[in-house]
């Protein structure tokens, strides 16, 4: 019986205000989309934006190296065929794999990975988007 007069005769606890805690106003409901917008866009800036820019520089020195075959370019292919140019088209690309039988591959131009060299040259390899020298 002595419990159940302590019991009931502590108080109840006194109810906090709406807002929170005493003397802070209510929380903006807009806040989290504003703190999400903001993570997006330094994402954006910093990783996306950036990362587009290199691939389509890629993308570029890709399609210059393809515009820029000539017979007798050393290429390689995305099989990794070694060959050498020996007819170039819009849409594909003769390349000579073996000299003493004569053997030749039609490939698409877009399976030319890239230029290695010229003939007569000492593999020396062409860098993506470098033009090849024409007074050979």
């Amino acid at each position: 019986m002595i419990t159940y007069a302590i019991i009931a005769a502590d108080p109840a606890p006194a109810q906090p205000p709406a807002g929170g805690e005493q003397g802070t106003p209510p929380s903006n409901p807009y806040t989290l989309f504003i703190i999400m917008g903001l993570i997006f866009a330094v994402f954006y800036f910093l990783l996306i934006r950036p990362q587009r820019k290199k691939e389509q520089g890629r993308q570029r020195q890709r399609e210059e190296m393809l515009s820029s075959l000539r017979k007798s370019d050393h290429v390689v292919t995305i099989g990794g065929i070694h060959g050498i140019v020996a007819a170039v088209s819009t849409d594909e690309v003769v390349i000579k794999v073996d000299e003493k039988n004569d053997v030749r591959l039609r490939v698409a131009r877009d399976a030319i990975s890239k230029v290695v060299g010229r003939e007569g040259e000492e593999g020396g390899e062409r860098k993506l988007g470098e033009k090849p020298e024409e007074n050979r």
